[in-house]
């Protein structure tokens, strides 16, 4: 039999692994491997270890690697991960070297260093990748995501012990056009000179890799996996056409992000689509569970300190949820989000009378004798803000922090689920509520709008300004809270088509 064909997937994020996964790049590196081996396809997935992962999961040391970074040639350890539900096609590997490290995963920089030490790693990962490309039995389709691993063009095109990385074709997916790595080519410890000073002495091509957009010299990760792949994806096919149109971000519009104008020669060269995110429906349901054992889970989990509940010490936390277990609760809103501006924003935005989101939210949570539990960890800033809502609002509570256990109950458990974000190239977390028939009250950008539908299986805002959007997402949720308890047919149908 011939030999099945084989794609090199480098990306950041691998939710196949325990303490793998951040966001929805870990569930599509999670995902798509296995949906191409049930087609045929060899599948090898590589990110780093951050120090760690080789350590979590059952792991066993393939080998080292030389290669080439600050001017010095190191080693990188390669380790192949043992997963016991995993397609016989399928390989996991992390990248094991001292400097790869995160917080787990990514760091928060400072806004006057963007990405400084993310940048520097992933450059180190991408050269080891590039030199563990060079054995036998890796030659296939490699699949970049992310700016993350959009280095390895820079050396296959400007390095000369990475040449052989032209035998590749290469697939480059835009999950997220808002973070794209962006650092000085010069005149710091986090640019491309520090990382590789070969590169300018080498050739002058390297300068065709500077950033248009800046006068001063700047190199985009991002935009060089955009300009120099073979095909270009994005992760729905709303989302591939929001990018080729300029962001406006007073009223909310997030676009191209100031890459348009390269986004639209990719689709006119036929190399720019859309594919929406699969999502793999488990074959046991997950049972809700009911609101008082919800929040008995939750206060478990606050009691041993694996979140906390926004704004209130330990002693008050368990007394609001106590407070909640008596009150017979008819309605619970949910969300499990990343507590940033694209995915929160719009619930600590004023409409055009001057009432936020979330105070208008509140309002409905009180005729309905509802619940709104909101998961999520993020910026300083939103969680501030969100943390004083959970204090002032008794029917809103922000558990900060992240836990499994209490994301799948609430993707389970939940009547609707919020998701207002500002855009979404596709999203994950939509999904996951709608596979337990849970219909979501959604903003319909991207694969938001590719996924629900207004009065269908779910429930669809918009509008042109900020203020119109908030105005129509506290409509929205009023209407989804009406259909809930005063239409219980359109209801139940609702939830069988999501």
């Amino acid at each position: 039999m011939p030999e099945p064909r084989h794609v090199i997937m480098v990306a950041s994020e691998n939710a196949s692994l325990r303490g793998g996964k951040v966001g929805g790049v870990g569930d599509v590196v999670h995902d798509l491997p296995n949906a191409l081996a049930a087609l045929g396809w060899k599948c090898t997935v590589i990110i780093p270890s951050y120090g760690f992962l080789h350590h979590q999961n059952p792991a066993s040391l393939m080998g080292r690697i030389h290669f080439p970074f600050r001017n010095h040639w190191h080693e990188a350890e390669f380790w192949e991960v043992s997963l016991q539900k995993s397609y016989e096609l399928v390989r996991n590997i992390v990248v094991h070297h001292p400097w790869i490290i995160g917080e787990p995963i990514y760091f928060n920089d400072p806004s006057d260093q963007p990405f400084a030490r993310d940048a520097s790693k992933y450059a180190l990962f991408c050269s080891a990748v590039g030199q563990f490309l060079r054995l036998p039995g890796t030659e296939g389709v490699l699949h970049l995501h992310d700016w993350h691993a959009a280095t390895l063009l820079l050396l296959r095109d400007l390095h000369p012990e990475f040449s052989h990385l032209n035998n590749f074709k290469t697939i480059f997916t835009v999950h997220n056009l808002g973070i794209q790595g962006t650092r000085p080519m010069r005149n710091h410890d986090s640019s491309l000179e520090a990382w590789f000073p070969e590169l300018f002495h080498y050739t002058d091509w390297v300068y065709h890799w500077k950033d248009p957009r800046y006068d001063s010299w700047f190199y985009t990760p991002m935009l060089a996996g955009i300009r120099f792949s073979y095909k270009v994806n994005t992760v729905s096919e709303t989302y591939a056409d929001e990018i080729l149109h300029s962001s406006n971000h007073a009223n909310g519009y997030f676009g191209g992000e100031g890459l348009e104008p390269l986004l639209q020669q990719a689709k006119m060269e036929g190399r720019l689509s859309g594919i929406l995110n699969g999502f793999s429906y488990s074959p046991v349901s997950v049972s809700p569970t009911p609101i008082p054992e919800l929040l008995n889970l939750i206060m478990n989990e606050v009691q041993n300190h694996q979140v906390q509940i926004g704004g209130l010490t330990l002693d008050d936390s368990i007394r609001k949820l106590q407070w909640l277990r008596e009150k017979n609760i008819n309605l619970l809103m949910t969300s499990v989000t990343r507590v940033v501006e694209q995915k929160v924003r719009l619930l600590c935005e004023k409409d055009e009378y001057g009432q936020v989101s979330l105070d208008s939210i509140a309002a409905t949570l009180n005729d309905s004798n509802g619940l709104y539990i909101l998961l999520g960890t993020g910026t300083p800033d939103y969680e501030w803000y969100l943390s004083e809502a959970s204090r002032y609002h008794e029917r809103f509570v922000f558990v900060r922090g992240y836990s499994e256990i209490i994301a799948k109950a609430l993707y389970a458990s939940g009547t609707m689920f919020l998701m207002p974000s500002l855009y979404e190239p596709c999203g994950i977390s939509q999904m996951h509520a709608m596979s337990n028939g849970q219909p979501c009250v959604v903003h319909g950008v991207g694969g938001l709008k590719d996924t629900v539908w207004h009065d269908v299986n779910g429930f669809v805002f918009e509008g042109w300004t900020m203020k119109e959007k908030v105005h129509n997402f506290g409509g929205t949720v009023r209407h989804a809270v009406e259909v809930a308890m005063l239409q219980e047919e359109k209801w139940n149908a609702i939830k069988e088509a999501a």
